[in-house]
């Protein structure tokens, strides 16, 4: 299969599917609580966190759990990709971090974004499926059944008590997803919640992919195709 194309804008790398608005980084919409995905170019996996300060068009500070080396690499002054969702859409931007800290608490500060993104991902077909996989929600863990999957999300079940943290989830909230592809390896994804359907301690959660790296996408686009060939 060949493999997906993508374009490059000046700070995200993002499927082709997508339309991309440039928007001056004075009309950065985020708040304290706001949950995020941060990746590192060139790291292979992207992280959650939460912004938890920030001085508007100074800098920025997010609480994130990240592996020593990356640590380290931002203390020097590395470079970040940060997405997040408003009212329903992907936002994005790169910019230079400031410094780390892990005392008291692990956080990332950064420079306020000179330009923002606006991702608009147009709709895909889904292909029906079964896939053993799992969702990441606060501290827990849940086994879940994913039913269909496109190229920019899916949808899982996931059955689940009335006090459990995944029954406080609501639509623009993130977790991570652990998806079984078989052939094509086990994939962590961060997703976003777009729709939830709960029946008698059942949730069914449609979900947005939010961040992936090209080869995430590629084995999706791997596994797609095979899932088309074998059954159609």
């Amino acid at each position: 299969m060949a493999e997906k194309p993508e374009k490059e804008t000046d700070n995200m790398i993002v499927p082709a599917e997508t339309r991309v608005l440039k928007m001056p980084g004075v009309q950065l919409r985020i708040s304290l609580g706001k949950n995020v995905v941060i990746r590192v170019p060139g790291a292979d996996h992207s992280y959650r966190g939460r912004i938890v300060g920030f001085d508007p068009y100074e800098y920025l500070i997010v609480s994130v759990r990240l592996p020593g080396r990356i640590r380290s690499q931002l203390a020097l002054g590395g470079q970040i990709i940060v997405k997040y969702i408003h009212q329903g859409t992907v936002y994005g931007f790169k910019t230079t971090a400031y410094n780390t800290v892990t005392c008291p608490t692990s956080l990332v500060f950064f420079a306020y974004p000179s330009v923002i993104e606006k991702v608009e991902l147009r709709r895909d077909t889904r292909t029906p499926c079964n896939i053993d996989g799992s969702l990441q929600a606060e501290d827990a863990e849940y086994e879940c059944l994913i039913v269909n999957i496109s190229a920019t999300g899916c949808k899982a079940t996931v059955r689940a008590g009335a006090r459990d943290p995944i029954a406080r989830l609501e639509v623009g909230d993130t977790l991570m997803a652990i998806v079984n592809l078989g052939t094509e390896g086990t994939l962590k994804l961060p997703i976003v919640v777009r729709n939830i359907q709960r029946e008698q301690g059942l949730h069914i959660i449609g979900a947005m992919f939010l961040d992936l790296n090209e080869v995430e996408e590629e084995r999706i686009g791997k596994y797609l195709a095979r899932m088309r060939r074998l059954t159609r």
